[in-house]
């Protein structure tokens, strides 16, 4: 066996509902040695369950229970599949940092913000016999913050320069982008739908989880004053520290705006598109000082038209092209749940992880809950 030791497991899924992205990592002064990745299928029952969850404005706890339960046991599942793939024992994993499925995220409540994540870390860390690192977000909340988006910290940690001033995108069902100057004040917000407005058009209309590479969009035409109805909400004219979730950006909203729209399914397909690039490009036209670079990750980061549309939104503010994140050494594809096996180390640490320039929470916090097996 390979000398394998100091390894964190970071677990991350989206609100795209539909797996679960598991890594192996160990990490080196301000790089990431990548040990192994997995991703675990959710079944259809289970997505039917989660999504089901997300839409109600109330639940039985038996419901929210069950469902917490299972979903620790698949991120166990998850997990031990992981470990066996790379032969990897429980010994010489540090910790699991788990970020859980995301079925409520209000941070802006009347009284105070609650963001709600399912998967019972108690049961993970029993089926795994490993630490577990949960619980990312309230710490955050109850200092008057966000809880969002957390991932800025871990890309100043491997994707920092003192070179050049760069924006790392991540594209997964809600896009965020965070701003890494070569020095001062890092900033972080999400910036508006990313996917989760495509799949969900592409489930009602053609029965696919989502559109392949953008090849149906790409046979559409956008409708322009479609997208300035988008481009209408609130959300979009709202600074930073801000962040969002489905609970705003969900098929409600799509079929709100085009009431009174003649557009085809794959015109809107297209429109809706184009929205998520132009809002994610006009957020990194805010940023204090001129960008340099721009990377991006997550699963749009493979939706051919959607990279060109912001490519062409991004050439419009003289910023190139943005480039993978794969030129900085790590897979798009694993970068999230990366961050999250880094918040564990931070927790295990006593580090603080947030950000209050991002967040807008009153100071930073050390991130997350530890449970033993």
């Amino acid at each position: 066996m390979a000398n394998k030791k100091n390894i964190y497991i970071g677990l991350m899924t989206g609100t795209s509902i539909d797996a679960i992205d598991a890594v192996a990592v160990r990490f080196l002064n301000n790089s990431i040695d990548l040990i192994g990745t997995k991703t675990y299928q959710f079944q259809t029952e289970t997505v039917k369950s989660i999504r089901s969850l997300c839409q109600l404005e109330s639940v039985s706890l038996n419901q929210y229970s069950e469902l917490d339960n299972d979903l620790g046991k698949l991120f166990a599942e998850a997990v031990r599949e992981l470990m066996d793939l790379h032969d990897l024992q429980p010994s010489q994993i540090c910790a699991i940092g788990c970020h859980g499925q995301t079925v409520k995220h209000h941070p802006n409540n009347d009284k105070m913000g609650f963001s709600i994540q399912l998967g019972n870390p108690n049961i993970l860390a029993v089926e795994t016999e490993c630490r577990v690192v949960s619980d990312f977000r309230r710490a955050d909340i109850a200092l008057g913050g966000q809880g969002a988006p957390l991932a800025p910290a871990f890309h100043k940690f491997c994707f920092g320069s003192e070179e050049e001033n760069r924006v790392i995108v991540n594209i997964g069902g809600i896009a965020n982008i965070t701003f890494l100057p070569k020095s001062g004040h890092i900033q972080g917000f999400d910036t508006g739908p990313g996917n989760t407005l495509l799949d969900l058009w592409c489930r009602k209309h053609i029965n696919k989880p989502f559109d392949n590479e953008g090849s149906w969009a790409a046979t559409g035409d956008i409708d322009i004053n479609l997208l300035q109805s988008f481009k209408s909400e609130k959300y979009f004219k709202t600074k930073p520290p801000k962040s969002t979730g489905t609970e705003e950006f969900n098929l409600s909203f799509i079929e709100k705006h085009c009431s009174d729209s003649n557009s085809q399914t794959v015109d809107i397909q297209a429109t809706l598109t184009e929205l998520t690039a132009q809002t994610i490009a006009d957020s990194i036209s805010t940023l204090p000082e001129p960008v340099d670079k721009v990377y991006i990750c997550g699963g749009g980061c493979h939706n051919t038209f959607l990279v060109s549309r912001l490519a062409k939104s991004l050439k419009q503010n003289n910023i190139d092209a943005p480039l993978s994140t794969e030129y900085l050494k790590i897979d798009p594809k694993w970068v999230e749940a990366s961050a999250f096996a880094w918040l564990a180390k931070q927790r295990l640490e006593l580090k603080a992880a947030s950000i209050p320039e991002v967040t807008g929470a009153k100071r930073s916090a050390i991130l997350g809950a530890v449970y033993f097996p």
